[in-house]
């Protein structure tokens, strides 16, 4: 059987009918900004779980992990999962921090600070991951450079945010301005911390933007994360021969057509297994 015809019918899975219920809820909201994560989801994530299992559909193991992987690809399916899931999160707070302030309330910057450190830490783990598991089959993968400078400025921000009292600010135009990072002290001693009267000697104009930074780092990120999923799906689609063994994909081939034969009724489980039902 050749592989493309093995294979044709994983493109009519997607997201917003095969997706756990995190990944159906978020898409509509991220899916322009993030569409190679469902490139990548198609390619390989699926695989990876009972969704191409016959004797799964309609039962709550459907979007599980399919037993018996070995660690790295639960590792990649879960690290890809995380990266998503906080990048999404990082455009859901930010469109909540504008809200807020058309209403007059204060944004919660920290938060955007937060999420866009969990993504980053989850974008690392994948693509060493991925980058591993084809490396073991010969595939070079080209990944994309993570953009250091930026990730710089977010674990400044978020251990100050995490570790220390709250930041002084400033205000202008009705918004929020934070301290530069060049500003944040970063020793690790207790209580060596940007004090409210130090922030205070800090003149306007050199005093950032949160809500401003946040959205040029996401922009930057978005477009590393859309290169990664990319990357990684044209090096596993390369690998795809020896993928099949790998994963013991033979069994289930060729993967059949998956078009309203099932409802997507089901509980969250992360394309994966985050949380499990008693029986």
């Amino acid at each position: 059987m050749e592989t493309q015809t093995a294979f044709q019918h994983l493109q009519k899975f997607h997201l917003l009918e095969h997706g756990d219920s995190r990944e159906r809820e978020i898409w509509p909201i991220v899916s322009n900004q993030l569409s190679n994560y469902e490139t990548f989801w198609q390619t390989v994530i699926v695989l990876l779980t009972n969704r191409i299992d016959r004797s799964k559909r309609g039962t709550s193991e459907w979007i599980r992990l399919r037993s018996g992987l070995a660690r790295p690809y639960e590792d990649l399916a879960m690290s890809n999962y995380s990266a998503f899931y906080y990048a999404a999160s990082v455009i859901e707070q930010m469109k909540d921090n504008e809200t807020r302030i058309s209403s007059g309330k204060h944004p919660r910057t920290e938060l955007v600070f937060f999420y866009l450190e969990m993504c980053i830490e989850n974008a690392k783990r994948l693509q060493r991951t991925g980058r591993a598991l084809l490396g073991t089959w010969g595939i070079k993968c080209d990944l994309p450079k993570h953009p250091n400078a930026h990730y710089q400025v977010v674990g400044a921000y978020r251990n100050a945010f995490a570790h220390d009292p709250i930041l002084g600010r400033a205000a202008a135009h009705g918004r929020e301005l934070l301290p530069p990072c060049s500003a944040l002290l970063k020793t690790r001693k207790k209580d060596d911390f940007l004090r409210w009267s130090d922030t205070e000697g800090i003149p306007t104009d050199q005093m950032i933007d949160g809500l401003n930074l946040q959205e040029s780092i996401w922009t930057e990120l978005a477009k590393f994360l859309q290169r990664t999923w990319q990357t990684l799906a044209i090096g596993f689609l390369t690998a795809r021969d020896k993928f099949v063994g790998e994963v013991g994909l033979s069994a289930f081939l060729p993967i059949s057509d998956v078009t309203g034969t099932f409802s997507t009724a089901s509980p969250i489980a992360a394309s994966g297994t985050i949380i499990r039902q008693d029986e």
